[in-house]
């Protein structure tokens, strides 16, 4: 390292002993020293300098006989040039100064030196040293109450002492400086700043005497106080809970308009890492006026706020208050991630200098909160973006929500909105500040001030190009139901929020424009919703532009997929192929196309089984979700299917489409291209590798698989991020929002809802690929004709029976006889029928084709009913429905028949009652419906924002219900009871200790009935109906 000052001489160095004027160089060129006295034939000094150095002075005397001549020179470039004529060859003692300024008040180095000067020689002199010198500190006028006074030169400072009035310190060895600043303050006995007073001075090389005049600061009583740190304490917990407690510190932010307190610090704290230096003060509905910058002195009760063991300490119950001064600053202490160890800042001013990415905004409309990432957007763990992708706990681990500042849920306005009016994930802010808060067991940042968010991730207003003649897009859109209000409702509660989730399906759709569109989510009633769909759509194109395959329905679940396409581009091939293997959910569908004039392809719609409605045992989530074996199935079942495909027209092009509930590197997936098929998604950028977001991670569950031959006739692919990234609030739904439609009392939320735009039509984002298609020669499939039928042995009377159909070739018709007189066309498998009557039966199902006919037989044996009585019971509860974090979206009452005998549930209701309640009010009548023994019916009641879509209620009833406490009861009657104790009371559960993910069940099954609490444990969510199997106990 070069030393900040050294001296060198060049040449030779001639000195004119009859002058002793100071003489500058003129200004140098960029050349060195020597080249300057070889060129000029003179002598030349050079001295390199310091940055700090603006003028630099040299006196040279001849050791033996002569005159000092004195040379100045401003440095330039780190170096200051002095040229010298006529210099004598000989021994010179060369004395150098520099100073700061061109005035040599402050001089910063000195250095002295021999040095010898030979003509056509360099010499360089040792470095000269830094310049120090003493600062002495009197600070007047001292006042009784200070007890001790510091005084703080740069970044030392020392204890004064006091003798007459006057404090006093020296500060030894300071380097010389111009503009320094000396600070000077006095502390009361408790440690209060009472005093204060600075100076500005030069201090030069002669040192410097620095008068101080302190002035008076206000000041809080001098009593004995708690410090802030030992509430806090260096556990979760204070150690002085339930203790009241006289504090003081500066008020940090003030929320008292939206959490009911504001947030203390103390200016010292105790040094301790291990402890927090701040606390929040709850003021509930006694508030106090305070504002950024006061000091203030009260008392209180120390609080562990929430249930243990994720508390916020707090103080509550304020006494004595008393603002003391204003104007006071604390400076944000600097946290880092991963956010491990946030307790020891809980309640403290605290500042992120790095930049924070948005990577959950689920709970933004209901609660103004954003879940912020470290090491930005966070990827689910099997997505399989890379090999290094982070596990769940070091995603935890980098992950801090940023609160708005307000407990209230709904908040209107709300907070971080962007100019397009919402807040995608992916946008950024870096330097966050605020105070840091503990609440529903998480580390929260509450703002102070502005959040200076950067629109990272704008909205894209087309999706990607993605190439050649030919588009095929997958796109989810979200339980599109034209029913409301029914048992198997799961989209929009009125023709209102229909209207408003239409618009936005349309603009979605419209959009991608692609010339054939598989569907996920349209319900399942035949083609009903399907061609309100299509009618719509065309609608917004002005002509008729799209055709739906119509299928009727397709198998058993609420919700089927569908396909639409272009005729103008577009001429399916053969009918449409519906693969009914019994493994499936909802059952895939198939059609081949031709390109008018140009290649063939089959295009498959996919909606393989959910993650979410998770069994107790067996297929439970082991990483990849819950039912990912029944997935696994699935793909090994549509890899079948796809080999009967390509026979049938003679074309190996298959392209895979649709939500598949299974993330890129997830067993099902790898069953798909471990059976040929090509991941198209993976041809997108890893970071934009996404269609979905759950729980604050990312992953794409809409996938596009090509088959081998068809994936080099594939020109590209894009996941339009239209969803995924997008707040819920800005859906459809109209619940807890101020617009029309919403008229329950909690209709306060923003409406962020916007029909000129795509944006948050669905939750998934949509796939879309494009195609160059090979023209080739399919054969127009004709399959023979075969039908089967497969079904149980045995079933009692009155029990439903469900007996499995499967054909091929496209029958005209298919009917089944039963063998006891009834019979009924098939329109899905599998199909039930009620047997009324025991006996032996024979059951036919007859496919025709034209004039070809084949039929399929299963024989059933029908048991009588067993003797005995029928006993209806509360089989399981689940009140937190929709709240943030559940599990499901509705709250849900299930019953069970643990008897011997069928009932009807005509003249029976379901009654709800908070945990205070006597009366019951709150009631559900059940329809007309013989409940078999073993069977379980589930009532859906209030439906809210949170979860996932609960499974198929058997009726629906409004009651929103507790998520934490209630009692819940059946009644032989259809009005409210007086009391629990009402002789039509049939079955009576008081609740508690639920939460978002847990509900109180009946043990054995339902068939456990002690009357004690032992009837009952509390655990994960599992809503069972009357398609459950039969659980007759014993």
């Amino acid at each position: 390292m070069r030393p900040p000052f050294v001296l060198a001489l060049s040449c030779t160095l001639l000195v004119a002993a009859c002058s002793s004027a100071p003489t500058s160089a003129p200004a140098q060129t960029a050349s060195s020293p020597a080249v300057i006295a070889q060129a000029n034939k003179v002598a030349v000094l050079s001295v390199a300098t310091a940055p700090e150095v603006k003028y630099v002075q040299a006196v040279l005397t001849p050791t033996k006989k002569g005159d000092p001549q004195t040379l100045t020179s401003a440095p330039a470039d780190g170096m200051a040039i002095f040229q010298v004529n006529d210099v004598a060859n000989a021994d010179y003692t060369a004395v150098i100064s520099a100073y700061d300024n061109q005035d040599r008040l402050v001089m910063l180095y000195e250095g002295t030196s021999t040095v010898a000067l030979k003509k056509g020689s360099a010499t360089q002199a040792p470095a000269p040293k830094r310049v120090t010198a003493t600062v002495t500190v009197n600070a007047t006028p001292t006042q009784a109450v200070s007890t001790t006074f510091t005084a703080t030169l740069g970044g030392t400072t020392l204890p004064m002492t006091v003798s007459g009035g006057v404090a006093t310190v020296t500060f030894p060895a300071q380097p010389t400086a111009r503009g320094l600043t000396v600070s000077v303050t006095g502390s009361t006995s408790d440690g209060q700043t009472s005093q204060s007073g600075s100076a500005t001075f030069n201090l030069t090389k002669g040192g410097a005497t620095v008068p101080v005049t302190l002035g008076a600061q206000p000041i809080c009583a001098i009593v004995p106080t708690t410090p802030i740190p030992a509430i806090q304490g260096r556990g979760d917990a204070s150690p002085l809970t339930g203790q009241s407690v006289t504090v003081r510190g500066i008020v940090t932010a003030d929320y008292q308009s939206g959490l009911k307190g504001f947030m203390l610090q103390d200016p010292k704290g105790d040094a301790d890492p291990a402890t927090s230096d701040g606390v929040f003060v709850f003021t509930g509905t006694a508030p106090q006026t305070v504002a950024v910058g006061d000091t203030v002195q009260f008392s209180g009760n120390v609080k562990e706020f929430g249930t243990a063991p994720n508390t916020l300490t707090e103080l509550d119950t304020l006494t004595n208050f008393t603002k003391c001064n204003s104007g006071q600053v604390i400076k944000p202490t600097q946290i880092s991630a991963p956010f491990g160890s946030l307790e020891r800042y809980e309640g403290m001013l605290v500042t992120y200098p790095g930049t924070l990415t948005v990577t959950n905004n689920f709970t933004y409309g209901r609660y103004g909160e954003l879940g912020l990432s470290a090491i930005g957007r966070q990827f689910n763990p099997t997505n399989g973006n890379s090999a290094t992708l982070p596990g769940l706990d070091e995603l935890t681990a980098n992950l801090i929500t940023l609160d708005d500042g307000i407990s209230a849920q709904n908040p209107n306005p709300l907070a971080y909105l962007s100019s397009a009016n919402t807040r995608r994930t992916g946008d950024t802010v870096t330097g966050l500040t605020g105070t840091l808060t503990y609440a529903n067991g998480a580390y929260k940042i509450e703002p102070v001030g502005t959040v200076p968010f950067v629109d990272a991730n704008p909205q894209p207003a087309t999706p990607a190009p993605v190439g050649g003649t030919l588009k095929v897009a997958g796109a989810n859109v979200l339980n599109y139901f034209n029913t409301f209000g029914g048992a198997n409702d799961r989209g929009a509660d009125s023709d209102y929020e229909f209207q408003r989730q239409r618009t936005k399906v349309f603009n979605a759709l419209h959009g991608l424009d692609a010339d054939i569109v598989t569907l996920m989510e349209v319900e399942n009633n035949g083609d009903s919703a399907l061609n309100t769909l299509v009618s719509g759509l065309n609608a917004t194109y002005g002509s008729e532009v799209y055709k739906a395959i119509q299928t009727g329905v397709i198998g058993t679940d609420a919700i089927k997929v569908a396909m639409l396409y272009k005729p103008a581009s577009v001429t399916p091939l053969g009918s449409y192929v519906i693969d009914n293997n019994s493994v499936y959910s909802r059952p895939p569908l198939a059609q081949t196309f031709q390109k008018i004039g140009g290649g063939t392809l089959t295009v498959v719609a996919n909606h393989l089984k959910s993650k979410g409605s998770c069994p107790t045992s067996g297929d439970v989530d082991t990483g990849q979700g819950c039912w990912n074996q029944l997935r696994v199935q699935q793909a090994q079942a549509l890899l079948n299917f796809v080999g009967t495909l390509k026979t049938r027209v003679n074309d190996q092009d298959v392209l895979l489409m649709g939500d598949f509930n299974a993330y890129g590197a997830e067993d099902p997936i790898t069953t798909l291209t471990g059976g040929g098929f090509v991941s198209e998604n993976l041809r997108i950028p890893a970071p934009d590798r996404y269609s979905y977001q759950f729980g604050g991670l990312f992953g794409y569950l809409d996938h596009a698989l090509a088959s081998s031959s068809l994936d080099s006739q594939i020109t590209g692919i894009t996941e339009w991020h239209i969803n995924a990234d997008e707040p819920t609030i800005a859906d459809y739904n109209v619940e807890f929002k101020n617009t029309m439609g919403c008229t329950a009392s909690t209709c306060l939320g923003v409406d962020l809802y916007n029909p000129a735009t795509p944006f948050r039509a669905s939750d998934h984002d949509p796939v879309l690929v494009g195609l160059n298609l090979v023209q080739d020669s399919p054969t127009n499939p004709t399959e023979p004709l075969t039908v089967t039928a497969t079904g149980n042995a045995s079933v009692t009377v009155g029990q439903p029976y469900s007996l499995s159909v499967g054909v091929t070739g496209t029958p005209d018709s298919t009917i089944v006889t039963w063998g006891d007189g009834n019979s009924s066309p098939v329109t899905s498998s599998p199909i039930q029928h009620t047997y009324t009557t025991p006996g032996a039966f024979t059951i036919t199902v007859t496919a025709t084709r034209g004039a070809e006919t084949k039929t399929a037989t299963q024989a059933v044996n029908v048991t009588p009913v067993s003797t005995g009585t029928g006993k209806l019971v509360i089989s399981q509860i689940f009140g937190a429905g929709g709240n943030a974090g559940a599990t499901f979206t509705n709250d849900f009452i299930e019953i069970f028949n643990a008897g011997k005998a069928a009932i009807n549930l005509n003249g029976y209701s379901v009654q709800y009652g908070s945990s205070t309640a006597t009366a019951f009010t709150s009631v559900t009548i059940l329809p007309d419906y013989v409940l078999q023994p073993g069977q379980y019916y589930l009532v859906h009641e209030a439906k809210g924002t949170g979860g996932t879509v609960t499974p198929v209620a058997d009726t629906t009833g409004t009651i929103a219900m507790s998520g934490t406490a209630g009692q819940v009861l059946i009644a032989q009657q259809t009005t409210g009871v007086s009391s629990k104790d009402a002789s039509a009371v049939v079955d009576y559960v008081m609740y508690s200790g639920q939460s978002s993910t847990a509900s109180a069940s009946r043990t054995g099954n339902g068939c456990s009935d002690t009357d004690t609490a032992a009837d009952f444990t509390v655990g994960p969510v599992s809503p069972r109906n009357t398609s459950t199997p039969l659980n007759v106990c014993p």
